[in-house]
């Protein structure tokens, strides 16, 4: 399903596989564990309103999109303050379409399925 919802990455090649496996798996697993799973979860013992939790995990998801700024910086010339402004927008608003159906499901199970998808068309 990868390689047919996304054609162009056949012509970068080895390296353009493996980055397309890498964010449509690898890293939303590793992060809907972190932000819908662990500190989902840890947040709800703290908070008496799980709409409280569902808040608070989407920013701290927002935030942490610019961690990424090592790996685009390679691959942008200038104005890296705009691209990163708009990394930690793009993460605020998957956060927020995660947190919903994390808040409907009570599992990160199908936020982890959802956020592939949502890599795979959103690079």
């Amino acid at each position: 399903m990868l390689f047919i919802a996304s054609p162009s990455n056949y012509k970068g090649g080895i390296e353009s596989i493996l980055l397309l496996v890498y964010s449509s798996i690898v890293t939303p697993v590793f992060e809907e564990l972190i932000f819908r799973g662990y500190i989902w979860n840890e947040l709800n013992q703290i908070f008496t309103s799980e709409w409280k939790t569902y808040i608070v995990t989407t920013i701290f998801f927002a935030l942490w999109h610019l961690g990424y700024i090592s790996s685009i910086a390679f691959r942008v010339e200038y104005d890296l303050l705009n691209v990163m402004i708009w990394k930690v927008i793009t993460g605020l608003c998957f956060g927020i379409v995660l947190g919903a159906v994390r808040l409907k499901t009570k599992n990160c199970y199908s936020t982890m399925l959802l956020h592939g998808v949502m890599n795979i068309f959103g690079r």
